[in-house]
C-alpha cells in the first residue's frame, strides 16, 4: 500500500474499514476524526428525516467523482445511556462502499472528500495528486496551491528515448526557410539569439507508432502548431493536412 501524508491535503481526516453492520443497516457509522472532518466541511446532522442529501467528491475513482450522502444522528436505546452515533446514509454505504473496504473522509475547506484506500493501490504520490488535481472543485484547488509553497524536492527519472538523425533536424529547418511548415498558420515566431526564428522538428507520424526519422515525415513547427498536432481535439484531421503538406515538398 502506498504510504501517504494525508495531511499534506487534507485539513482534517480519518479512515475506517466498514463493517458488516455497517452495511447491513446501510448506515455507515463515522469515526470521531471522521465526524470532525464532515463537520469542518460546513456540513451538520440533518435535525429531520428523511435527511437532506448532499455530495461527497470522490476524486480518484473512475467515472463519476461525487457520491451522494445524508448525514445523521441516530438515537441508540435508552437503557444503554449511549449518545446519539453520527451515520452516513444513502448511495454513500448503499452502493458506493462494500464491507472490508478502508475509506478515507477529510475535508479541504469546504470540500468533503471520499477514498477509498484500495484505489491508490500501486499508484505512486505523484500520481495520485495528478487524478485529485483533475477532479477537485476549483475552490479545493485553490486552497490547496495556496497551502503549499516549499521548494520541490529533486527526482531521478530513467527515460527511454529515440536516437534522432541530427541531419535530419537540420534539414528539415534548412527547408523550411525560418516558416513554419503548418499550411496557413497564422502564429507569430519569435527569435533565437542568433537572428533565425525558433521552429521545433516534429514527426509527422510519431517514431512510437513506427514512423521513420526521415524528410518526408518530419516537420518544423511553430510551438502553436506543434502543441496542435499532439494536444488538439482535431489532431487526427490537423495530421492528415501535415502530412499531405509534407510529403508534396520532400
Amino acid at each position: 500500500m502506498t504510504k501517504i501524508d494525508w495531511g499534506m491535503i487534507f485539513d482534517h481526516w480519518g479512515t475506517k474499514v466498514v463493517t458488516s453492520t455497517d452495511k447491513g443497516k446501510s448506515a455507515y457509522v463515522v469515526t470521531i476524526a471522521q465526524e470532525l472532518a464532515i463537520k469542518k466541511s460546513g456540513i451538520s446532522p440533518s435535525p429531520t428525516r428523511p435527511c437532506q442529501p448532499f455530495g461527497i467528491i470522490t476524486p480518484l475513482e473512475k467515472g463519476t467523482v461525487n457520491v451522494q450522502a445524508s448525514f445523521y444522528n441516530s438515537n441508540r436505546s435508552l437503557k444503554a445511556k449511549r449518545e446519539p452515533e453520527p451515520r452516513i446514509g444513502l448511495e454513500f454505504i448503499s452502493d458506493w462502499l462494500k464491507v472490508g473496504e478502508e475509506v478515507l473522509l477529510g475535508n479541504i475547506e469546504n470540500t468533503l472528500c471520499a477514498i477509498k484506500l484500495s484505489s491508490i493501490k500501486g499508484l505512486s504520490i505523484q500520481n495520485i495528486f495528478n487524478k485529485m488535481a483533475l477532479n477537485l472543485p476549483p475552490s479545493a484547488i485553490f486552497a490547496l496551491a495556496n497551502k503549499h509553497r516549499s521548494k520541490p524536492k529533486r527526482k531521478i527519472t530513467i527515460k527511454s528515448d529515440y536516437f534522432r538523425n541530427p541531419f535530419v533536424i537540420e534539414a528539415t529547418i534548412l527547408r523550411a526557410k525560418n516558416s513554419c511548415e503548418m499550411p496557413n498558420c497564422t502564429a507569430a515566431l519569435f527569435q533565437r539569439s542568433d537572428g533565425s526564428n525558433y521552429l521545433e522538428v516534429h514527426h509527422v507520424t510519431p517514431l512510437s507508432e513506427n514512423g521513420t526519422d526521415s524528410l518526408d515525415n518530419v516537420a518544423a513547427l511553430c510551438p502553436h502548431c506543434h502543441r496542435e498536432q499532439h494536444h488538439s481535439k482535431d489532431r487526427a484531421r490537423l495530421r492528415k493536412v501535415l502530412d499531405k503538406h509534407i510529403k508534396s515538398i520532400s
